[in-house]
């Protein structure tokens, strides 16, 4: 009799699972990842890679600011940094030389502390020609945009001979999406969330093409649909490396 009634409750656990297995939900696409990226500093467009539309690899250049002033500015920079070292190598020979006259009872504290501190003053000069040489690199790189990924280019503010003020209350930008990988998202009730926590297969249908599911999440908090019923949102990865634009429809369907 026990082994009946175990029979009995696998059969009704198995049907509860059907009604979630081989259904179909309406979807829409969307990015999976879409920045708006800009530049950190002031300048003249010098040069733009990269227009709407455009599928651009990670690491690839978009927009360049002119950069003379700013080559001119590190070499000046590495010139100084270099002198500074000279100047701290010559004044560490000094101290060491000094060293040598005071424990030989030829030279003074005195004498040796003053050698001394003009190699601090060498040292920290140093230091600071070494800041400001990174400073300047560091502003030479952010002269130029680069793709954070492979991506399209959605939209694009630039144009040669423009001048880019970064602090304005709207300055230039470029509207980035990932390429090659989208979400598929579908709104599902309460029942569907706790059915899908058995992580089964999912596939998405584009028109006549099927994607494999990459990953899926449903959102923690409910929305309310048109009819005010609680849903929560279901997001579907899938890949394709070809455009597909947002909102196109589709069909979650779980395996």
């Amino acid at each position: 009799m026990k082994t009946f009634f175990r029979i009995i409750l696998l059969v009704l656990s198995s049907f509860g699972a059907g009604a979630l297995y081989g259904e179909t939900f309406n979807a829409t696409v969307d990015w999976n990842r879409r920045v708006t990226i800009g530049f950190g500093m002031s300048g003249q467009v010098k040069a733009v890679a990269a227009h709407p539309g455009d599928a651009v690899a990670s690491g690839s250049v978009l927009v360049a600011l002119d950069t003379v002033l700013l080559e001119i500015a590190l070499h000046k920079a590495s010139n100084t940094e270099a002198i500074s070292e000279a100047e701290m190598e010559r004044q560490l020979a000094v101290v060491e030389r000094e060293q040598t006259l005071y424990d030989e009872g030829s030279l003074s504290a005195v004498q040796l502390e003053q050698v001394e501190l003009e190699l601090s003053r060498a040292e920290f000069a140093f230091n600071d020609a070494e800041l400001e040489h990174q400073k300047m690199q560091h502003l030479l790189e952010l002269a130029t945009l680069t793709a954070p990924f492979d991506a399209w280019v959605v939209d694009s503010d630039f144009m040669p001979g423009q001048f880019v003020n970064h602090g304005a209350d709207a300055p230039p930008l470029m509207a980035l999406a990932e390429r090659g990988r989208y979400l598929a998202q579908a709104r599902i009730d309460v029942t569907a969330v706790e059915r899908l926590s058995d992580n089964p297969s999912i596939q998405v249908h584009v028109g006549e093409r099927v994607f494999d599911a990459v990953r899926s999440r449903v959102g923690l908090e409910p929305i309310l649909d048109a009819a005010q019923q609680k849903r929560y949102l279901l997001k579907v990865q899938f890949e394709s490396e070809d455009l597909i634009r947002p909102g196109t429809p589709c069909t979650v369907t779980v395996l």
